[in-house]
Parts: structure tokens; sequence; C-alpha cells
């Protein structure tokens, strides 16, 4: 309650929302003056044109000045006691990360780009400024997020915050990390475990599962002195208890009856739902993936292939999934008796064939697929053709567009 807390506005460059309503043309939206003004556009402005706007951090600005939303500017005030706070940025958003460390230690920027002076020198990215500044070398950009994140985010969303930085940022003190922030992750298992020691096998728990469905292991980051074990049949079998624990809708199961007339409009996700609800209402595990982060979440339990299945990034025939035998989304794939993957068309053969020797693998099976079922749906017409360049014109082979599957 006090002191009062706001929050910042934090975009890219011509990325902040604009609010319009429903009938309001867009093209005379789009040409407004104050369409093209933020919290932070108007920081730099302001900048410009006020010697004390320049000696001030961006988070430093509501102290002094006051944000009109009306008029979409700042207006003078009387020094109050009011604390600024930049929107949270994830370190895997990357550039917008790396503007909000920046932001909160340059001072008098007048545009985006005056960010990314250092000693007058330009620097290529962010990032890059960053790093000349010197902000990276302790890690304590790290800490500040996950530090700003504890005030406000759920423990279970911090745990994910903390394995996004682990996974992704690699950080240097990881175990001062987690010695910091142990407690602020373990809020919602105090409430239901008796020991201080049971608390920290669950945020541990916890942790560990979301590092393995990124196809990594707790271990490798060294949290804690010695490695981490746990009871392995109760930890393989989570991602399974996870999947039959999906909602199946009454429509969905009703809709295996009405596969020869459904109603219009009605197509390849009525029937992916069908297939789901089916095998779903018999306590069988099915899974639900999509080419695109679009379509997954149309799917009950629907995530990408590429989450899913630890698709490589590459698409060198060499390449595999990042999926060892050992861990517990290889037990929910050799459980999987239903596997739908829509939009195939639209992904790259090699990631079908990687997709093909992971399961093989994992299975133990020369079979295709490794013996499961799966069914790959998608819409022909969306793919692009391969276009040859020949001596007078481009000539599209047609049968390109099938040929890769």
């Amino acid at each position: 309650m006090y002191p009062a807390v706001y929050s910042l506005h934090l975009h890219l460059e011509d990325q902040h929302p604009v609010t319009f309503r429903a009938n309001d043309d867009l093209i005379n939206i789009v040409n407004l003056d104050r369409s093209r003004k933020s919290m932070l556009t108007e920081f730099f402005a302001l900048n410009r044109v006020d010697e004390n706007a320049k000696r001030l951090l961006y988070k430093e600005f509501l102290e002094y000045y006051v944000w009109n939303q009306q008029n979409k500017d700042w207006t003078p005030q009387k020094k109050k006691t009011v604390i600024g706070r930049i929107v949270t940025a994830n370190p895997f958003e990357g550039k917008r990360y790396y503007l909000r460390i920046l932001l909160n230690h340059v001072r008098g920027p007048l545009l985006f780009d005056d960010l990314k002076i250092v000693d007058g020198v330009v620097a290529p990215t962010f990032r890059k400024a960053a790093t000349m500044h010197e902000l990276l070398q302790r890690d304590s950009s790290l800490e500040d997020c996950l530090q700003e994140s504890s005030l406000y985010q759920m423990p279970s969303s911090l745990r994910r915050l903390f394995v996004t930085i682990l996974v992704y940022c690699n950080p240097t003190n990881r175990m001062e990390l987690w010695k910091r922030f142990e407690q602020d992750m373990s809020d919602d298992f105090k409430s239901t475990e008796d020991s201080i020691s049971n608390v920290r096998t669950q945020v541990l728990k916890s942790i560990s599962f979301t590092i393995e469905s990124m196809g990594k292991d707790i271990n490798s980051y060294h949290l804690l002195d010695d490695d981490i074990c746990f009871d392995e049949e109760e930890f393989q079998s989570r991602e399974i208890d996870d999947e039959l624990a999906v909602e199946i809708l009454e429509e969905d199961i009703a809709a295996s009856q009405s596969l020869n007339n459904g109603p219009g409009g009605t197509g390849k996700t009525f029937l992916y739902r069908a297939l789901l609800a089916t095998v779903r209402s018999i306590k069988l595990v099915a899974l639900a993936t999509a080419s695109s982060g679009v379509a997954a979440p149309i799917l009950p339990g629907g995530q990408t292939a590429h989450s899913r299945f630890k698709l490589p990034l590459d698409t060198d025939e060499r390449n595999t999934c990042c999926v060892s035998k050992q861990i517990a989304l290889a037990n929910l794939l050799r459980a999987a008796k239903l596997i739908i993957w829509d939009e195939a068309p639209m992904t790259r053969k090699q990631h079908i064939e990687a997709f093909d020797k992971m399961l093989r693998d994992i299975n133990d099976s020369d079979v295709t697929f490794g013996a499961k079922v799966v069914v790959f749906g998608g819409d022909f017409r969306q793919v692009l053709p391969v276009v040859r360049k020949g001596t007078r014109q481009q000539q599209v082979n047609s049968s390109s567009v099938y040929s890769y599957l």
C-alpha cells in the first residue's frame, strides 16, 4: 500500500500497444499522434527538452513527473515517494530483456539507439551495450530479475523463471541464486508439507521436472553440494499423470459419434478432438502437437512439436531429437497410444525423420515411428512450392510439394 508502486511501459521501438475501439478506422488510429506515444517514447522526448529529466533513470521518473494517460505526456510534480517499476522482462525475450537492463542504468537517453552508445562507441545490440557497461559480468541483472519477480510472482512462476535463467542464461552464481531465492520459490509448499526438508524436496522436484522438460538434468547446474536424487518411479510418472489429467469435454466425446455428419465448418480440428477424447476417456495417453505455436493451443493439452519432441533446431540429417531413454519424456512417449501432429506439411522433412529415429530408439523398435499410432494432419495448400531457376524464367516443380513427406 505504501509507498505506491507503478509499472512503467517496456517495449522495443515501434512495438508499443495501442488501444482503440472495435469500430474505429485503423488507418486513422495509426495516423494519430497519440498512437505513436507511450511512457517510454515520452521519456525520451522529455529528455530532449528538460535538463532535470536527463539526470533521472527511467524508473526514477515517477518521483518528479506524473503520467497523463489522456494526453500521453509527462507532467512535472513535487517530489514524492513513489516507486517506478519497469515491466519485467524474461531473459528468454532477448532484446527486450537487455533493453530493460540498460534503462535501469543509463540516464538521459534521447532515443532507443542512444542506449547502445557506450563511451562514444555504438554497440550493435542492446546485449552488447549491456556487456560494454559491464552490467552482465557479475550476473547482477539476473539477480535483479529474480528479486523483482519475487515481489509479485506466484512461486510456481518464479520457479519457471529460475529454470529459464539456468538453462538459457548460464549464470555463474547458480548456487548463490538458489540460496537467495529458495524461500520465495517454496511458499506454496510450506502449507502442505510438514518439514523444511520435505518443502525443499518438493521445490527441487518441481524445478527438476521443468528442467527435464527442456532436455536438461538438474544435477548439471550444481545447485547443492551433492547430487539431487528422487524416487525415480514417482518422478518418471509425473508427465504421464499430467497428460492423463487433461480435461476431456463432453462435446469432444460426443464428436466421435458425428464424424460423418459434423456441423458445417468442422474439419481437421473436429477430428483431432474426437480422437483425443476417445483415447483419453479410457485412461490412455494421447499427445496433441502442432508445428506452430498458434495451432497448438487449439487442441486440448496441445504443445508445439519442437517443445514436445525436442526437435533439433538445425536440419542436418545427422541431427536427432534431444530425448534420452532415461528421462520422463521418454516414458511418456512410450506410454502414448496416439500422437497427433497438426500442420505437419509445414515442418521440414528432416524433423519428421528425426522424430521417427527418436521413437524407434526409445521403443527399441525397427518399425516406423516405433510402432506408435501417429496421425499427421495439415493442409498441403499452405506449403510453399520449391522454385527452381531456369534460363529464362522460374519454373515450379509441383511434385516437390508432396515429395518431402
